[in-house]
């Protein structure tokens, strides 16, 4: 049979990819010499013309680069190689694949920079490079991707600032830079993104003050990690606006001042850790009325004098010793997996449980 250029094409690629990633030791492989469409290939979606529109390969065993070549499948909707042992970087071809729409690709050892070609992607929703080798800054033309829902870019090397670009991406709701290398303050612009729902700011190199317009995330449902930087000042009180909030982290920094009464209006909240500050005085009689949040605090620097809550972590309230705690604490580390219980982003939910991440903040 006569093939088409598209077939030919599509063909060449998928050979390029396949050796270029170790096909012949994948858990699932390919058998080019079946005469099979490649739509019938494990991992490969098509759309009804045989253009390949989805590459699902996780956990699969490639072991290999990224070819560029990827970048000729023009109807790629969905990239999915996550959890393998692929290395080399991100090519810059695939921001011409105009249609693309989920790229994960966590859990591989990839070095290099993020491709400043990603920008381009005006179609994208979700993005995941977590738990790699990633170096360099951050591209401010991530700032481009407006229908943006989820940005993972923790547990890497990435140093510099927080482009301001980023700031603009109104549709975000998963902001995830814990782990890496980053410098500068919290920006003010910070307040614009109104739909996060989890943000992770902790282990990096973060300093100054919390801005007091981190109060108009009122979105905020899951998490709030600002932990082991080096922010300094007192904690501003627009943090109990934020009444959806469930955890907030902003242990193993230098802040300093007194405990705001306004926390005792995080209704929702179930861990707070205000430990290895500089925080003094004592704890707000409104904390104490939350009593299904456990409160991680400096005993010898902040008193104590509830009444009503058990779940309190300091024996200056003489309610509970540690070591009677429900068998079930919460954990001591604020990175929560990246889809567990997500905020639902499209019918297209990423379907793998990455394992969680494993780093906690200093006592």
């Amino acid at each position: 049979l006569t093939m088409s250029p598209t077939a030919v094409a599509t063909l060449f690629v998928l050979h390029e990819f396949y050796s270029s990633t170790g096909g012949i030791n994948w858990i699932d492989t390919w058998d080019f010499s079946s005469g099979e469409s490649w739509c019938s290939f494990h991992g490969i979606t098509c759309d009804d013309f045989d253009q390949i529109i989805k590459i699902s390969l996780e956990q699969n065993n490639l072991e290999g680069t990224i070819p560029s070549e990827l970048g000729m499948l023009a109807s790629l909707t969905s990239l999915r190689l996550h959890y393998n042992y692929i290395t080399g970087t991100i090519p810059s071809e695939l921001g011409a694949l105009s249609s693309l729409r989920y790229v994960l690709l966590q859990q591989n050892p990839i070095t290099g920079t993020i491709p400043s070609e990603l920008g381009t992607l005006s179609t994208m929703v979700d993005l995941r490079l977590h738990n790699n080798r990633i170096t360099g800054t951050i591209p401010s033309e991530l700032g481009k991707l407006s229908l943006l829902r989820s940005l993972y870019l923790n547990s890497h090397f990435i140093s510099g600032t927080i482009p301001s670009e980023l700031f603009t991406l109104s549709s975000l709701q998963n902001f995830d830079l814990h782990g890496n290398e980053m410098s500068g303050t919290i920006s003010s612009e910070l307040g614009k993104l109104s739909s996060l729902t989890f943000l992770q700011l902790g282990h990096n190199s973060i300093f100054g003050k919390i801005p007091s317009e981190i109060g108009l995330l009122s979105s905020l449902s899951r998490n709030l990690a600002l932990d082991s930087n080096y922010i300094t000042g007192s904690l501003p009180s627009e943090l109990g606006l934020l009444q959806s909030l469930r955890s907030l982290y902003v242990n193993s920094n230098d802040i300093t001042g007194t405990i705001p009464s306004e926390l005792g209006e995080l209704i929702s909240l179930t861990t707070l850790h205000l430990n290895a500050n500089f925080i003094s005085g004592s704890l707000p009689s409104e904390l104490c009325a939350l009593t299904e949040t456990y409160i991680f605090y400096d005993e010898h620097e902040i008193s104590c004098s509830c009444t009503e809550s058990t779940y309190i972590v300091g024996t200056t309230c003489n309610l509970m010793p540690f070591s009677d705690f429900p068998s079930v604490l919460p954990s001591s580390t604020p990175y929560m997996n990246p889809t567990s219980n997500p905020t639902a982003i499209s019918t297209e939910e990423p379907s793998s449980n990455p394992t969680a991440l494993t780093m906690s903040p200093t006592a």
